[in-house]
C-alpha cells in the first residue's frame, strides 16, 4: 500500500465523517507521451488547476493529493493550482524491504519494475536530503485505515479521541 491507497483511505474516512473532500492521485494526470516537461509536471498542474474548481462546485472543502514532491518550487505551483489552499506535506515512510515487496507484488517482471525498484532507493535518499515534508507517517506494516487516521490527526482534520477508538 502506497500513497494512492492511503489517499483513497483518507477520502473514505472523511466521507464517513461527513467531511466534503476530493482525493486525486496526481500520477494519473501525467500519463501522456511525449512528455512536455520533467515528469510531465506542467500537464499535472494544468490538469489540477482545471479539476479543483469542479470539485469545489460539487461541495469539496478538503483536497487530498497523492504525489512525490521533489522540487520546493512545486509548492508555489500547487498554491497557484489550488488558490487559497493551506498546503501541508505528509511524507509516507516505509522500510526498503516493504517498498520493494509492494512493487514486486503489483508489477510484472521487466524493465519498468526494475526501474521502480531502483528508483525507490534513489528517491528515499533524495527525499531525506530535501526534507520538504511538514511531517512523516509510518506506512510500513500497518493497515491503510490506521495510516490514514494518523495522517488526518496530524493534519488536525480529525481528533483522535473521537475518530480513532
Amino acid at each position: 500500500m502506497g500513497k494512492s491507497t492511503v489517499a483513497a483511505e483518507i477520502n473514505d474516512q472523511l466521507a464517513a465523517l461527513g467531511i466534503p473532500n476530493a482525493a486525486i492521485d496526481l500520477d494519473a494526470l501525467v500519463w501522456q507521451w511525449p512528455s512536455t516537461s520533467a515528469w510531465n509536471s506542467d500537464l499535472m498542474f494544468e490538469n489540477l488547476a482545471s479539476l479543483w474548481p469542479n470539485y469545489q462546485a460539487h461541495g469539496a472543502t478538503h483536497l487530498i493529493l497523492a504525489r512525490v514532491l521533489e522540487d520546493r518550487a512545486d509548492l508555489d505551483r500547487f498554491r497557484a493550482a489550488v488558490p487559497g489552499a493551506d498546503i501541508r506535506v505528509c511524507r509516507l515512510i516505509a522500510p526498503e524491504a516493504i517498498r520493494n515487496e509492494r512493487l514486486v507484488t503489483r508489477m510484472p517482471p521487466g524493465p519498468s519494475r526494475d526501474w521502480h525498484l531502483s528508483r525507490t532507493v534513489e528517491l528515499e535518499k533524495v527525499l531525506d536530503q530535501l526534507a520538504f515534508e511538514d511531517f512523516t507517517v509510518d506506512n510500513g506494516d500497518r493497515p491503510p485505515r490506521e495510516v490514514a487516521l494518523e495522517v488526518l490527526a496530524r493534519l488536525h482534520w480529525i481528533t483522535t479521541a473521537i475518530d480513532n477508538p
